[in-house]
């Protein structure tokens, strides 16, 4: 590499994943993650493999032969975990860098990265096919009028992605959530709420809730409850410093099953996280 003053060779190979190693000082993992969000990113990758979406590891040898990984730690443990050893993944090979060449090479790879938007990341997931992504684009057109994902949201554009996400993952689940929260506060920007969507989605995750859960019911809870910001801003005051939108959406979904179970008798009826799963009658279900 001209730029440099020592002499660098850059080649492809392939090169067995079990022949990778990490150097501790340029792991990306200890250095920009805690231990655990390692072990579940690491899981994550695997329990979604796809041999087609590996791309190839940037990796410097050293002069003893030592292959050193500088991107593509994770995806390579997770490879080792479901292909083995011995298979054989593609690289760029640096061979004569310095130690701190290799540093800078893992900063550029690891540290100066501009993060994908959740909408670009869903759109390109959407045209390679993405079981989740085709899911949540099917289920949320399929309340029609126009209604589709975005960026941002407006009357009939849905911009909370990653809720529509994780709700996704459930067949039927996005389409009931949103005819719920539109039934109640209609097509608006705010009803389209990540950590609303995500709490009304945890209602109905819960065992035993999505076949007991009456759903006008449900609607007239959020309706008597306020506007989508009124719920927010509640739920927001009630959840510790430093939580996400799926945490800041438990304590709406608490508020909504104990609103829920007001009035009601039968104890057979209730609405509580973590019901044991059991066999009920739908006749209170949702009415299309």
């Amino acid at each position: 590499m001209s730029n440099w003053g020592n002499y660098v060779d850059k080649h492809f190979e392939q090169i067995a994943v079990g022949k990778l190693s990490v150097d501790p000082e340029m792991n990306s993992g200890r250095l920009y993650m805690q231990r655990d969000e390692i072990l579940a990113w690491t899981a994550k990758i695997a329990e979604n493999w796809d041999r087609e979406m590996l791309l190839p590891a940037l990796v410097s040898k050293r002069a003893d032969g030592t292959l050193v990984i500088l991107d593509g730690q994770h995806s390579n443990e997770a490879c080792r975990r479901v292909e083995g050893d011995n298979f054989r993944r593609d690289a760029m090979v640096y061979e004569g860098l310095t130690i701190q060449q290799e540093a800078k090479l893992f900063l550029a790879a690891n540290k100066h990265r501009r993060p994908v938007k959740p909408f670009d990341n869903f759109r390109v997931s959407l045209t390679a096919g993405d079981r989740t992504a085709v899911r949540v684009d099917t289920e949320v057109r399929a309340l029609g009028d126009g209604l589709q994902v975005a960026a941002s949201s407006s009357t009939n554009r849905v911009g909370a992605v990653q809720a529509l996400l994780v709700m996704g993952k459930t067949a039927g689940m996005i389409t009931r959530v949103l005819r719920i929260v539109s039934a109640a506060w209609g097509r608006d920007a705010s009803t389209w709420d990540n950590l609303v969507l995500r709490a009304v989605a945890m209602v109905l995750a819960a065992p035993g809730t999505w076949e007991l859960a009456d759903d006008d019911l449900l609607i007239k809870v959020l309706k008597d409850g306020g506007t989508p910001a009124v719920w927010k801003r509640n739920a927001v005051r009630e959840t510790p410093s430093g939580g996400g939108s799926a945490s800041r959406s438990v304590p709406m979904a608490q508020t909504i099953v104990g609103n829920y179970n007001m009035g009601i008798m039968d104890r057979e009826k209730l609405l509580v996280f973590g019901r044991p799963k059991k066999a009920v009658s739908s006749s209170r279900k949702v009415r299309t």
